[in-house]
């Protein structure tokens, strides 16, 4: 009897090692080929971003590049172009229906060369590219530039309530930004790339804190950069919608998360629909519903 319940018991360890180290290999099988398929995403969403930003691409010369470092006036600067070249109405869905990503649409493939030359002129993009990525052609490009520290303190904010970040902001400031190991690299290199051109004719650097002191004016410096027709008693509207109070109002077209819904097209408040007992009948054809009713009988489901 003793020997029988060792056996048995011998057997039941064995069985549970046995199991646990199917368990591990899966495990290790399922993290190599994430990791694979993962290495293939990223090579197929270079490739598609480079097909498509630099060979389907077709630069207009009324094109217009918002570039900046991340958390540099991004938003800002698209909604400010976005009246300045439109009658600026808040009927958009999101700001990136009218101000696409262009880094963020080709890597990602949610836009092909075929949207893009869909899209009504003036096009305008935002972008985070460094300069030696930014595509080049016939188009007008605005930099900018925001003091670093500020970028740094709001880089931290975005990535612990956007991207699950849980450490401090020393944490975060010496092994992340300092670093450069943040989204789109190093802050220092990113500025003084694009610092070298900011007297070239296509580019329009301009300072953050210009746009915080002298809105009014930097607009008007936008506006002849552009070359857009805007008449002045649009101004105190352009000025009034352009303000942190009116953006902070509709903030829902400018978040990043709100953003990434618009992308995939999913439609806010939609997850809960009715909750009413009977709309499927509205849908179903009388094929569909005798296909459904014989699943039914057939599984003996009726009182369901």
């Amino acid at each position: 009897m003793i020997a029988y319940l060792l056996y048995k018991s011998v057997i039941k360890n064995m069985i549970v090692l046995i199991k646990k180290s199917i368990s591990l290999l899966l495990k290790t099988t399922s993290l190599v080929l994430r990791e694979f398929i993962g290495i293939l995403t990223d090579i197929a969403s270079i490739n598609d971003f480079v097909r498509t930003g630099y060979l389907d691409y077709i630069p207009r010369p009324d094109d217009i590049f918002i570039v900046t470092y991340p958390r540099s006036g991004t938003t800002w600067m698209q909604m400010i172009l976005y009246q300045l070249s439109t009658d600026g109405n808040m009927d958009i869905s999101h700001i990136s229906e009218v101000c696409p990503w262009f880094d963020r649409m080709l890597l990602f493939n949610i836009m092909n060369g075929k949207d893009l030359e869909q899209l009504p002129s003036p096009r305008i993009f935002k972008s985070h590219l460094p300069y030696k990525w930014i595509p080049r052609g016939p188009c007008k490009y605005i930099y900018i530039a925001r003091d670093g520290k500020d970028v740094a303190v709001s880089y931290y904010h975005f990535y612990k309530s956007h991207l699950n970040f849980t450490g401090n902001f020393s944490e975060f400031f010496e092994k992340y930004f300092m670093q450069g190991k943040v989204q789109y690299g190093s802050w220092f290199k990113h500025v003084a790339e694009w610092k070298k051109h900011e007297k070239d004719p296509d580019v329009l650097f301009l300072h953050y804190e210009d746009l915080v002191n002298n809105l009014k004016s930097t607009i008007f410096k936008i506006i002849h950069f552009c070359e857009f027709d805007v008449p002045n008693e649009r101004m105190p509207e352009i000025l009034e919608r352009c303000s942190f109070t009116f953006m902070k109002k509709y903030e829902n077209k400018f978040d990043h998360i709100s953003a990434v819904i618009w992308e995939k097209g999913y439609k806010q408040n939609s997850f809960i629909r009715k909750g009413k007992s009977g709309s499927g009948r509205e849908y179903f054809s009388k094929e569909q519903e005798i296909l459904f009713n014989n699943e039914v009988n057939k599984l003996k489901l009726n009182d369901i």
